[in-house]
């Protein structure tokens, strides 16, 4: 497979890359789709092949469908070139993956190489027959690696240094007789002869009882030269006998109930093993305060421990303090250590820098230096020449160390998290209050000192209940007070890092705190500071770098939860500051979601109120611009929630946002969001007085309420608009239009005309020639629909016609869309589903995917029209599928109606009725009056002969 910008990864999380920037695999099941096709390796993989990866034995009736949507968007992200079709099958035609990596190391022997390929279990996170037999064949051939990797290091007079990974691997593999030779023979290299017999006796021992056998030649045979001395085993001689020294062991006491962290354990471990005593080898791990970096560098300091027999050095630099000791006074210390007489060392820092690399010259010591302030306060430190090994910790990533291996410490997974807790305060506690714990675990934001705390209160009152430590949690205004005891507490641990930030940056770590976004992308970011891009991206960036912000992609900011409950502690008072940030921001939105707007709907005057000051975004083009608006619609929505609950803030401009983002969202696939927020603004326009934004908000909200099918409730609050005396004509407009659309799924054909003739007329007077002409392209559907259907044609194409000039030759894929509607009532099938098929491809590029499943559910009536049932069903199961994700039940309804029509031309009259009886379920509880259709539609069925459960399934 071609293409280098294209990286695929199995070994671990199945993910995708192209050109470094990671694309969105999906939901797990789409990418279980891309790890079948990747496993293969470029062959063609049969879609029955598929369907048994993923579904099993549990196959659903619509698997088909929804394999093909998984593809289509599998395409989408990757390119449609990268997955191709050939006959029933699919195959992946480009790219790289760590799997074919994997195969060529291993042919040229690079084991060592083909090992660090790994990134945690083989396809994390996929569940299934398939992923589970996968996940065991590649964790048996990274066993395989591993032996060969060991046997070379045996071989290669690395005996001493293997043996602690050998004895783990063991104790993991017990009955693995390959691991127990290896560890025989480093064990007898090392001079510990009876331990090496040891490890032979335990596995005769255990084959014995667990199998009934002995254990095969190999292992028996190195027994018998282990016994025997046999001169062939020995190492080659080479080490110099050394002179008797001081041996330090400063290491502080590992934590008894370490838990988690192996995926960092395991980089942690390789950085400082890898080298295998060829060069000095450093490791650097930082993180935010009460990250856990001194307790999993301990960890691990202890777990290496062997590998360095001359000693380990410890020192707690205190670079968060506002005295760290000095480089001279470290060296004394590690002098001393070292069996120096300090008395005849001189104070120079040079000099005593000199010796201690000199005494460390000839031996194996790890050294490691908490909670470094800088790498200039490191650097004096290290030793100079091979065999060493530098463990730092530090709240800064320390990029003036040369050579070292940087790991970033994150917050603990939720299972690593549970599993801590229940650590301290006793699994039975944990299982008897799991969902609890999970909340619990949650308020801590997995910050591994925040759960040290909570643990050990819980545990110190064994009478409290985990739900009762939750409900004090739950307050976010009391949270971080609640997280502390005896001498810990996670405020006093951030403020040792706020305090060390000059005002600009302080100013900047609490301002981004302010808005409700998940994280921030720059030019937010730069909103909210009020500041220009580069200058946000220094003060973010240096955040960052002392790990009081945290980056999860190029360009994006956010704080850890627990650091955004301080920050915004330390805005207190300062509401007129908040607010400004909050607003400064909306008018970013405002701006960026204006250009999108004119350009989807060009010829239409500013649909905002003219008050935001935001600066016009530059997008590229308009793929770029709407890739920018999915990326940004949450936070937009968040952003929304807090005007609307912030006294004195930008009130009117939130509600023209939140029109903007309906217009070009598929808001009907995530209605919720939208009609809360609408709500909000609503509630919070009436409480102000402002009857302009109130009735803009409310004809908004109608129009979400609709797309729920609530009919009653969007009629209501469009008649409200329509008799505001101080509503803008806009909003007039745009309620008279909501009318209409109730009147048209009503039936009312007549009154439906009426109203949207109106509506046009309303906004043709205001000049609104993009919202006439969807308002035209309306009209033509209920002309259509009430058996006019030439004369629909011919008013969807003068709409056409406008947004085909008003958007230099790109018509809007709505109407072309009600224009093929218009075609198809016309008896011109042919037409409606060339029409049908370019505004599903619009409607994909847009990402309104809800408006996809209705063209296809249009193509499917289209088809059954047309005395093609077999092609109705495969676009009916397509838009299902499609509706349903979107969760879109009132027109999933309509297209399983579509389905069970098909099904029954086909005569598959068993699943037609399925079909059709949870259609009429939908129908009759959202009160469509399609409902009646298939309600006769039914009765005509013959009924069923027989019922069991095997009656057939949707």
């Amino acid at each position: 497979m071609s293409d280098p910008e294209l990286r695929f990864s199995v070994l671990g999380p199945v993910r995708a890359w192209r050109g470094g920037v990671e694309v969105d695999a999906g939901s797990p099941q789409q990418r279980l789709v891309l790890a079948v096709l990747l496993v293969a390796g470029g062959r063609v993989v049969s879609q029955d092949q598929l369907l048994d990866a993923v579904w099993g034995e549990s196959r659903p009736r619509s698997a088909v469908g929804t394999l093909r949507t998984y593809v289509s968007r599998l395409r989408a992200a990757l390119g449609a070139e990268v997955i191709a079709s050939t006959g029933s099958g699919y195959a992946l035609t480009a790219g790289t993956s760590d799997l074919a990596e994997l195969d060529e190391l291993a042919r040229q022997g690079r084991h060592r190489e083909a090992l660090a390929l790994w990134q945690g279990e083989s396809l994390a996170g996929l569940d299934g027959g398939y992923a589970h037999a996968q996940r065991a064949r590649l964790a048996e051939r990274r066993l395989t690696l591993l032996e060969r990797r060991l046997s070379e290091d045996v071989e290669a007079g690395r005996h001493a240094e293997v043996v602690t990974e050998l004895t783990t691997l063991c104790a993991e593999h017990p009955v693995r007789e390959r691991l127990a030779c290896l560890l025989m023979l480093a064990l007898y290299r090392s001079g510990r002869q009876a331990e090496a017999i040891g490890v032979f006796t335990d596995l005769r021992k255990l084959l014995a009882e667990e199998l009934g056998v002995d254990p095969s030649p190999e292992p028996a045979e190195l027994y018998q030269r282990i016994i025997t001395a046999d001169p062939g085993l020995c190492a080659e001689p080479g080490e110099r006998a050394r002179a008797a020294t001081p041996v330090p062991r400063q290491l502080p006491a590992d934590m008894t109930d370490f838990t988690g962290r192996q995926p960092d354990i395991d980089q942690v471990t390789r950085a400082l093993t890898e080298a295998n005593g060829s060069a000095l080898v450093i490791s650097a791990v930082a993180g935010a305060g009460g990250m856990g970096k001194t307790t999993l560098a301990v960890h691990v300091a202890h777990r290496l421990a062997a590998r360095y027999p001359d000693g380990q050095l410890f020192v707690d630099l205190q670079g968060a303090g506002p005295r760290p000791p000095a480089a001279r006074d470290v060296l004394g210390g590690f002098l001393r250590a070292l069996g120096v007489d300090l008395a005849e060392v001189s104070e120079d820092l040079e000099e005593r820098a000199a010796l201690y690399r000199s005494l460390l010259a000839e031996r194996r010591v790890l050294v490691l230096l908490d909670n470094a302030a800088s790498a200039a306060q490191v650097r004096p430190l290290l030793p100079g020449a091979a065999g060493c090994a530098v463990l730092v910790t530090s709240r800064a990533r320390l990029a003036g160390l040369s050579g070292a291996r940087h790991l970033g410490l994150a917050a603990m997974r939720p299972d690593e998290a549970l599993a801590l807790l229940a650590k301290v305060v006793g699994e039975e506690r944990v299982a008897a209050e799991r969902e609890a714990a999970q909340e619990l675990m949650r308020a801590c934001g997995y910050l591994p000192l925040a759960i040290r705390i909570v643990a050990s209160r819980l545990a110190a009152r064994p009478g409290w209940s985990l739900a009762r430590m939750r409900d004090r949690m739950a307050d976010e205004r009391r949270r971080l007070s609640e997280l502390r005891v005896d001498d810990l507490a996670v405020e006093a641990t951030f403020a040792l890092g706020y305090d060390q930030l000059d005002e600009a940056h302080a100013a900047a770590f609490r301002l981004l705190a302010v808005p409700n976004a998940a994280d921030l992308p720059l030019p937010a970011a730069a909103a909210v500071l009020g500041v220009a891009e580069e200058e946000a991206e220094e003060l973010c960036e240096a955040l960052v770098n002392v790990h009081l912000m945290e980056s999860p992609a190029p360009g994006r900011y956010r704080h850890h939860d627990l650091l955004k409950l301080y920050a915004r502690a330390r805005l207190d008072g300062q509401e007129e500051s908040r607010r400004a940030a909050l607003d400064r921001l909306l008018g970013h939105y405002l701006a960026a979601m204006a250009w999108i707007v004119d350009v989807m709907y060009p010829g239409d005057p500013a649909l905002g109120f003219g008050t935001t000051t935001g600066a016009r975004p530059s997008f590229a083009d308009l793929d770029a611009a709407i890739a920018w608006g999915q990326a940004e619609e949450e936070g937009m929505l968040g952003c929304l929630r807090q005007i609307a609950g912030t006294p004195g803030a930008a009130l009117r401009d939130a509600v023209s946002l939140l029109d903007m983002m309906s217009l070009v969202f598929d808001f009907e696939s995530s209605p919720t969001g939208y009609e809360q927020v609408a709500e909000r603004l609503v509630t919070a326009a009436a409480e102000r007085g402002d009857r302009i934004a109130e009735a803009h908000a409310r004809r908004k909200r109608g129009e979400i309420l609709y797309a729920r099918r609530a009919a009653g409730a969007a009629a209501e609050e469009a008649r409200a608009v329509r008799e505001c005396a101080e509503a803008r004509p806009a909003d007039h407009a745009s309620a008279v239009n909501l009318l209409a659309m109730l009147a048209h799924d009503r039936r009312a054909h007549d009154e439906a005309i009426a109203l949207y003739i109106e509506a046009i007329e309303i906004w043709r007077a205001l000049g609104h020639r993009s919202e006439e002409a969807i308002c035209r392209g309306n009209l033509a559907m209920v002309l259509a629909e009430a058996g006019r259907g030439e004369e629909g044609v011919e008013v969807a194409e003068l709409a056409v016609g406008v947004t085909r000039e008003l958007g230099g030759g790109r018509p809007n894929p709505q109407i072309l869309y009600q224009l093929a509607v218009a075609l198809g009532a016309a008896g011109r099938p042919e037409e409606a589903l060339a029409g049908f098929g370019g505004s599903r491809a619009e409607f994909r590029r847009l990402g309104q995917y809800t408006w996809e499943g209705l063209t296809l559910r249009r193509m499917a009536e289209t088809y059954l029209a047309m005395g093609r049932p077999d092609r109705a069903v495969d676009h009916a199961e397509e838009a299902l599928a499609m509706l349903r994700e979107a969760d879109q039940g009132w027109m999933g309804a309509k297209a399983l109606a579509v389905l069970g029509r098909a099904l029954t031309a086909l005569g598959r009259r068993g699943r037609a009725r399925a079909c059709l009886t949870r259609a009429l379920a939908i129908m009759e509880e959202k009160g469509l009056p399609d409902a009646d259709d298939v309600r006769a539609l039914l009765s005509r069925l013959d009924p069923p002969v027989y019922c069991s459960a095997s009656e057939p399934q949707v």
